[in-house]
């Protein structure tokens, strides 16, 4: 049973991650990976190391943004 929660929250997290840049905005992006993770951890479904992957994927994704980069976004 906890596999298969951790599976599936998994798997929101990487679908929310891959969503195309036009269809969300970045930062709304960010805090909403940053928030399933948080909530993956508490939920003793990741680890904490695992927690901190997801957490630098997610702001490298932001930093890689032509928005944070001050483009036109």
């Amino acid at each position: 049973m906890r596999e298969a929660q951790r599976r599936l929250a998994m798997t929101a997290w990487r679908k929310l991650f891959t969503l195309p840049a036009s269809s969300i905005d970045a930062e709304d992006r960010y805090f909403r990976l940053l928030r399933a993770a948080d909530d993956m951890e508490r939920s003793n479904l990741i680890t904490s190391d695992e927690w901190r992957k997801l957490v630098q994927q997610a702001g490298v994704a932001l930093a890689n943004t032509s928005e944070c980069m001050g483009g036109p976004g």
